[in-house]
Formats: C-alpha cells, structure tokens, sequence
C-alpha cells in the first residue's frame, strides 16, 4: 500500500483529526470544528463498534483515508474512484468526493476526480497508488472545499448540479472524462466546481505519492499545503524554492500569500501535514509542519484588496527532531530513503500540530515503507516556539493528536497507543495494539478511546488515567480515524463508511 500512509491525519493522511461541533459552526473541517483535536463532544457512543448492527453502510471505493466531514444533515466522503457508478465514467485510479445524506447514507452528488498522471513524465512520482482523494472536506455555508487527488485545490456547490451548473468553472464533464455523447449531460447527482487552483501549474510544484493534507479555512482565508516533494528516484527536491504553504481567496481562489521558509532545501521527502490556526496573546498564528522536520508559525497576510502576492510573516521555527536525530559524533545522520531504509535519524511532521491552550502538541513521523524507528513527540510554546516538554518514548508516527481532559492519546508505527500528562509529559499508560497504526490516530468521545490498526482491528478503550479495554473487534477491511455526533459513531474503513448507533438496531 506504501505511502497511502499519509493520508489520515490524515489529519491524516489523515490519518488526520476529527472534531465535531454540536452545532452550527463557521466552517466544518474534518467532521467538525476549525482545531483538529480529535476530540468529540459527542455522547451515547458504542462501546463495541465492531458487534453492533449500522443504521447504514455505503460503498465508498477500495481505498479511503480521510475522515468524513458531517454538515448539517450532510456528510461529505473523499476516497478514490473504484467501483465509480456513474455512467460514462471508468476507474482511472483516481479520486471521488461524494455528498451523502446523514440519516441514511443515499447519495446526494458525487465528484469523479480521473487520475491524469499516468503518463506525466519524470521528475514526478505522484498519484500512483490508487489512494484517490486524501483530503478532509472543509463546509462552509454553501460551499466545500477539498484538495484533489491530482493537485488541485477545490471550491465545490454544496448542493451539486441540483442547483444548475454554477461558475465560474462550467468544464464539468471534461473535468469528470465523460466524452461519450450519450452520457454527456449533467445530472443533479453530479458534482459542481465553482473553481479551481492548480498546484502544478501555478506554483510549478513537484508533487510526490499523494495530496496528503486539509485545507484551514481562517475567515475569507484557505491555507494549503502544496505537497511540494522529492523527485522520482527519491534523489533531490527538483523545486527547493517551491512554496509549501500558500494562502488563497475562499471566494475566487485567488492566490494571496505564500511561504519563503525555504523548507524545499531541507525536505526529507515530502510536505503531507495541515496547517492549523490558533489566538495567541490576541493575535492569530498559522502552524505548519514541515516536511524537513520543523514547526513553522506564520502571521497571516494583512488584508489588501490588491493583487500583489504576499510572503508570509514567520515568527518562529521549532526543530521537532531531537538533536541527536539530526547530528551524531560531529556527523549528520541521514534520513531513510528507498534505498537505505533507518531506525534512525530525522523524521518530518505528518500529522497535524494540535493548538490548545497557548500550546502546540506535535509529533514526527515517516511514510510506513521505511517502517518503525524513533520518534518524539513535543509540546511547544504557541507564543515563543520554544519546547515545554517533549517525550521520545512515541516512535514515529503519522498521527495527530488527541487532547482531552488534561490527557494526550497518540499511536505510533508500532502499534502502541499512548496516554500522556499533556501539562508535564508523564505517560501514564502505554497498550501494545498487536499491529501497525499508521492508518488511524485516535479518536476520543463520550469517555471511550477508539483505536484502529493495519490488521482491520478496532479498539475501545476507557479515556482516563488507567488502561482499561472495553472491547476489541475485527473489521472487514482496515479502520479509519472516525468522527461522531451525538448516539452515532460515523466509521469509515477502507472500502465503506458506516453509521454506527449507540444501542443495537431494533
């Protein structure tokens, strides 16, 4: 499966973060509110997902790792295109964005996304492992936003065609590969692009494996990762100087603003995490992780009306590798590749840096092929950038964070989830999950700890300072980070998403 990995989180690729708001919300990013703590107010939740009865399932392809987004009474699914039924339409290894209804899971629209990057020539490597759309959805009021899965970045209806064909983009069908004169007309169940930002050619970016990151959304503003990697033969950045955080105009995509960190000339492989918002000391700062390892916090762009592109502000740089990652002996250690895979060295930041209270909870990680090695998770001061704490007891990992109650729950790679003081750092519990975890972070809610793993197992277990397990099931194919609102646990798995209630049906 190798680098689909970067997905949940991921946020992630997700393998990324869920937060749901009980009720109405600006924007919704990953199933809830703007912070991608994996946190849920939600109540009434199963204890034993896995043994009890869904209200519904649906088909979502064969590959799926972003976490749905839930949007009054609607939830919107990115996965990739197998098993597209939409006529005129054929897998292509691409991606889909589907609009369904909450209650019971009946399509409302759906986006085919065709992979056209089958014949693109070196030095890309990208869009090859038929991971389709990586990217949590973001809703706001009318409409949805989502990065594709060949790099581009999307303002969608929320409504689909259901509403007419609205601009400025009308190319649709060629958008969706439908030639066949036959099938060449829209149907209110197809989706509906406003507009569109090409990475590729716009920013002349180097995209590599997948689009693995979600959209922040911060008043007229969307942040995004570029995804802006290493070549083919995994040797060097074809693009140093490329930019790996931009700014758009949520209304006309319109690019504002973008970084010059230069993070491209110390990039270990790619740029996968999401940037995330947060208030400190009465102002706004933007934090992103970087694919050489940093974190990066940013001002945002003054408004201006005019169409002079803006360099972001940095205000501070933490390194999240210990120094002994990154140098030994007087010596720098190298970072696995394909052709020299390490337990050791540095790693980048995959998962999503979580903001709460003034502080940031981030951690490092590595695509899963070059397996298990050391890691270390931080917690950094929001207004200074400077380390609280940091515990190297977390291997690598592409997850992102859950914070809840005073405690921090995290996977690694190895298949370990941890239970941390997140004031001093003390762990209080460690449990070996028996497989990987790459494909899921944590989830808390309603007093519980979900937990999935690469072997299709998903775990419950108690949240609070003492290990308790409260159930352990198999799934059909592997879990991803669900979400949740109040009595119904939304599951997604690899190939189906499933509402689950909190009592068995019937």
């Amino acid at each position: 499966m190798g680098i689909a990995a970067l997905v949940s989180l991921l946020p992630a690729w997700p393998l990324c973060a869920a937060s749901v708001a009980e009720g109405p919300a600006a924007s919704f990013r990953w199933g809830g509110a703007s912070s991608p703590n994996m946190v849920s107010t939600a109540r009434n939740l199963p204890a034993d997902p896995g043994n009890t009865e869904p209200l519904w399932e649906i088909k979502t392809g064969t590959h799926q790792y972003s976490i749905p987004t839930i949007d009054r009474g609607r939830i919107f699914v990115a996965a990739n295109d197998s098993g597209i039924e939409r006529a005129g339409c054929k897998a292509t290894g691409g991606g889909v964005v589907m609009c369904v209804e909450q209650a019971t899971g009946k399509l409302i629209w759906r986006l085919p996304i065709p992979r056209y990057f089958a014949g693109v020539k070196p030095p890309y490597h990208f869009d090859q492992w038929d991971c389709g759309v990586c990217s949590g959805p973001v809703a706001d009021g009318d409409r949805v936003y989502v990065v594709s899965s060949r790099g581009e970045i999307l303002c969608l209806d929320r409504e689909g065609q259901a509403n007419g064909n609205d601009g400025p983009f009308l190319e649709e069908l060629a958008y969706m590969g439908i030639t066949n004169t036959q099938d060449a007309k829209l149907k209110p169940t197809d989706g509906d692009i406003l507009w569109k930002y090409n990475l590729i050619t716009e920013l002349g970016v180097i995209l590599h494996d997948v689009c693995g990151s979600t959209l922040l959304l911060d008043g007229d503003l969307l942040y995004a990762c570029t995804s802006n990697g290493i070549d083919d033969r995994h040797a060097k950045v074809p693009k140093p100087d490329a930019p790996s955080l931009i700014v758009l105009d949520k209304h006309s995509g319109r690019l504002v603003a973008k970084d010059d960190a230069k993070i491209g000339r110390r990039l270990l492989h790619c740029n996968w995490s999401s940037p995330v918002a947060g208030r400190v000391n009465g102002r706004t700062l933007v934090f992103f992780g970087g694919g050489d390892g940093f974190l990066y916090a940013f001002e945002p762009p003054s408004p201006s009306p005019g169409s002079e592109v803006q360099i972001l502000k940095q205000v501070w740089a933490y390194d999240c590798n210990p120094p002994d990652f990154r140098m030994r002996d007087g010596r720098p250690v190298p970072s696995s590749n394909v052709s020299q895979i390490r337990p050791d060295g540095p790693s980048e930041v995959i998962g999503t840096p979580v903001f709460l209270a003034g502080r940031i909870y981030v951690a490092i990680g590595q695509s899963p092929i070059y397996g298990v090695g050391r890691g270390c998770l931080s917690c950094v001061d929001a207004a200074t950038g400077k380390k609280v704490w940091s515990s190297e007891l977390v291997e690598r990992t592409l997850a992102t964070a859950a914070i809840a109650d005073g405690l921090l729950y995290l996977p690694d790679n190895t298949g370990n989830l941890h239970c941390f003081d997140a004031a001093t750092g003390e762990r209080y519990w460690v449990h070996p999950l028996g497989a990987k975890t790459w494909c899921a972070s944590a989830f808390v809610a309603d007093g519980k700890v979900y937990a999935g793993t690469e072997a299709n197992f998903l775990w419950v277990l108690r949240a609070g300072k003492e290990l308790q397990v409260l159930s352990r099931s198999r799934l059909k194919s592997m879990p991803i980070t669900p979400t949740a609102v109040d009595g119904v646990l939304y599951l997604p798995e690899q190939n189906r998403l499933l509402a689950v209630p909190g009592k068995p049906v019937g």
